[in-house]
């Protein structure tokens, strides 16, 4: 028994479901910080250095499935420049 304090407030989502994003401002951020994050300093990191990602897989690209509905990246490097087309 609470007495006479108020319950506990429930969680609550504010943009429907969870990790949705309540503007396009929100995706398209999401997406920039991703591709600075693969094209930042002079190496990409861990999990994309081609080199490595090549012999593991056998191919030039890779796909990415971004969180708060941002969608799928393709991330290739055929051309030695890393190009991101998004769906």
């Amino acid at each position: 028994m609470l007495g006479n304090r108020k319950p506990p407030l429930q969680k609550g989502t504010m943009a429907g479901t969870e990790n949705q994003p309540t503007t396009s401002n929100q995706i398209r951020l999401t997406r920039d910080r991703f591709e600075k994050d693969i094209q930042k300093g002079d190496r990409p990191p861990w999990y994309l250095i081609p080199e490595r990602y090549e012999a593991r897989h056998g191919r030039q690209w890779a796909y990415y499935d971004l969180p708060y509905g941002a969608g799928r990246c393709k991330v290739s490097w055929e051309t030695g420049q890393f190009n991101f087309e998004w769906s």
